[in-house]
């Protein structure tokens, strides 16, 4: 299944951009360097994952300034992940 979502704040950037569509994938397999929809701290979030481990995932946002995520909240149950971006590409280009 595939649904879309509007990117909100400047976490992502320069990858996503405030206001930008994405297109989401509900697939349920994750990598490490994939930038996912997530509930964190009761919100939903776009944000990439940096670490993974044992059902576990640590997500964080491109723009390290502007960014508040699993720095701040710690790890996630992968089973918080709802879906992968899979348009536009969202490939790390570091």
């Amino acid at each position: 299944m595939w649904y879309l979502r509007r990117v909100v704040g400047k976490s992502m950037e320069p990858t996503l951009k405030n206001g930008q569509t994405v297109l989401i994938s509900s697939v349920r397999s994750f990598k490490k360097g994939d930038v996912v929809i997530a509930f964190m701290n009761g919100k939903e979030v776009i944000k990439r994952i940096t670490k993974k481990q044992n059902g576990q995932v640590y997500l964080e946002g491109d723009n390290k300034l502007k960014s508040t995520d699993s720095k701040k909240h710690g790890w996630l149950v992968d089973n918080h992940v709802m879906g992968r971006v899979i348009w536009p590409s969202t490939r790390n280009k570091n």
